[in-house]
């Protein structure tokens, strides 16, 4: 879970700088999951915005695999905007989002490999 937040923190603070190649973003994710990361803070650089405030993240373990040492867990995130936005806009574009992401230990960490995130009010 530490991961994921620290992944999101990351994802928060590319968004304010509009830099989709962070090095904080690749010392949490690896894969899927950090190119999604960076195509999302890349959309918000083109469109020449930024990002500022917070989400607000309610995660949640759905399972962890193996069940007696995990290297394998599936988290969902019922997100919500708090007062995360586009740079000059009053309103968050987006709350209640759900995420699914894998995040998973190799040798030497746990990484948030794979993500996916779904519309507004999806949860």
């Amino acid at each position: 879970m530490a991961v994921y937040l620290r992944f999101w923190g990351a994802i928060v603070l590319a968004s304010e700088e509009m830099d989709p190649d962070h090095p904080e973003l690749a010392e949490h994710a690896t894969g899927q999951a950090l190119e999604l990361a960076q195509q999302g803070v890349q959309g918000v650089a083109d469109a020449g915005y930024g990002m500022e405030g917070e989400p607000v993240p309610a995660p949640e373990v759905i399972s962890a695999e193996p069940t007696d040492d995990p290297t394998t867990v599936v988290i969902r995130d019922c997100q919500g905007a708090g007062d995360w936005r586009v740079v000059g806009e009053s309103e968050p574009r987006s709350d209640n989002v759900r995420i699914d992401a894998k995040v998973t230990r190799d040798v030497f960490s746990w990484w948030v490999t794979e993500m996916q995130v779904w519309g507004d009010d999806s949860c």
